[in-house]
């Protein structure tokens, strides 16, 4: 790592397939198992030791769901997972500038867990900007894959 602070392994999403409901189709539930094993191998051939996201608990009860992906997959892993969206209510104070001040919190939550090998899932179009503010503070970042769920249709 060449005295870096660690390594972040960037993954983006349509935040949709981050979870599942009661609502998911076979279909639909068939995408998000093949994301979890995408997440599983990735995880277990980097070698990393926290899978991270955008999003939260809070997100979770909001929109309905009965799992998250990411999680399952840390779990599968053998990994340490961590949501990392700020709160409803957090997000509310942040005033403008609210996509930069949300990476910036990610940052602080990836720090402060003291991980060295990270993959990070957040939406595809975070994926340049958290990927420069990584580098800028010291990690070395790569995007593994984008666009995982984007245009799959949630059908009951």
């Amino acid at each position: 790592m060449n005295g870096r602070c660690g390594e972040v392994f960037l993954v983006g999403v349509d935040h949709r397939i981050q979870y599942t409901t009661d609502a998911c189709s076979p279909e639909w539930r068939e995408r998000i198992v093949a994301f979890e094993d995408y997440l599983a191998s990735q995880a277990i051939g980097l070698d990393v030791t926290l899978m991270a996201e955008e999003f939260s608990e809070e997100l979770m009860t909001r929109n309905g769901a009965s799992d998250c992906t990411t999680r399952s997959a840390a779990q599968r892993a053998g990994c340490v997972h961590l949501f990392c969206e700020p709160s409803i209510e957090e997000r509310s104070r942040m005033g403008e500038d609210l996509s930069a001040k949300r990476e910036c919190y990610w940052l602080g939550r990836i720090k402060s867990s003291e991980h060295l090998r990270v993959l990070f899932v957040c939406g595809s179009e975070h994926l340049s900007s958290f990927k420069d503010l990584l580098e800028n503070c010291g990690y070395e970042a790569s995007e593994l894959s984008r666009d995982w769920g984007r245009g799959w249709e949630l059908v009951p």
